[in-house]
This record gives C-alpha cells, sequence and structure tokens, in this order.
C-alpha cells in the first residue's frame, strides 16, 4: 500500500529584521516522511507569517514548492530529497543574477501546481544539497566574473 504524503507541521524560525520593517523567517517542515530544516536559517519569509503564500503542496500530494525570497525550491517529500528551480546568483562587485538554475544533466518536469516547473538542477538528498548548491553557485559566479571582465 502506498502511503500519501502528508504535510504535518510547519514550523517558523524567527531570523530578525532583514530589511527596515521586515521581520524575515526561516521555516522547517515536517511530514511523515521526513523533517526538511534545511530552510531554518534560509529568508524564506519576508515581512509575513502566513506560510501558505510560499509553500504548496502539489496535487499528487508528493512535491512542495518553496517560493523562498531568494530562490525557489522543489521538494519530493517520499525521496526526502531538493532541487533547485529559480536562485539569485551575487557576483563579487554586486552583480546580480536571479536565473534557472541548471547544473548536471539531469532534467525533470514536476506538474501539479498552477504552473508545470521544468527542473535542470538534480533532486539532491537534503544532507548533501548545499554542498552540491555551493558548487553551482561557484561555477555561475566564475561565468558571470568572466562576462563582466569582458566588457
Amino acid at each position: 500500500m502506498r502511503r500519501e504524503a502528508v504535510v504535518e507541521e510547519i514550523e517558523l524560525n524567527p531570523l530578525g529584521e532583514i530589511r527596515m520593517g521586515c521581520d524575515a523567517y526561516g521555516v522547517v517542515i515536517k511530514t511523515n516522511f521526513g523533517c526538511f530544516d534545511i530552510f531554518k536559517y534560509i529568508p524564506v519569509l519576508i515581512g509575513h507569517t502566513d506560510h501558505s503564500k510560499c509553500i504548496s503542496q502539489s496535487e499528487c500530494k508528493r512535491y512542495l514548492l518553496v517560493k523562498g525570497s531568494f530562490g525557489t525550491y522543489i521538494l519530493d517529500i517520499k525521496e526526502q530529497s531538493i532541487s533547485i528551480y529559480k536562485t539569485t546568483i551575487r557576483g563579487k562587485n554586486n552583480e546580480w543574477s536571479e536565473e534557472q538554475a541548471i547544473f548536471g544533466k539531469d532534467k525533470t518536469h514536476i506538474q501539479g501546481f498552477s504552473q508545470t516547473y521544468y527542473l535542470q538542477f538534480p533532486f539532491v538528498r537534503q544532507a548533501q544539497f548545499n554542498e552540491v548548491l555551493s558548487k553551482f553557485e561557484c561555477l555561475r559566479k566564475q561565468q558571470i566574473e568572466a562576462a563582466v571582465n569582458a566588457l
């Protein structure tokens, strides 16, 4: 028998004031398959505490969409893995790029939200996610720096 993924609780973690008058909150998402605590210290909610504006579950109940302030993530509840759809990359000299994350050869279509998400970043276990994301960000920063220096 297949168990349906259930979000049991979403805890807010106050991170303090991120910009004038706007408090930021990280989140811990508890499901019946495990806990996603990777966003505990990442500002996901800014200026409000209504997580339903930023976190939604797919129609099939397997995936969670987390629209944070600086990235959009897809969580696979059953596999306890994470992929990133969009992220903000900051260069060394205040350059920044908000972009769809493309890293590796994995490609996945996730349906069941208000739109279809075409992921080009691999699903990675929570314990390794920051390491893989860091490799991607390092590569993109090098590319951004090369582009800026070419001008």
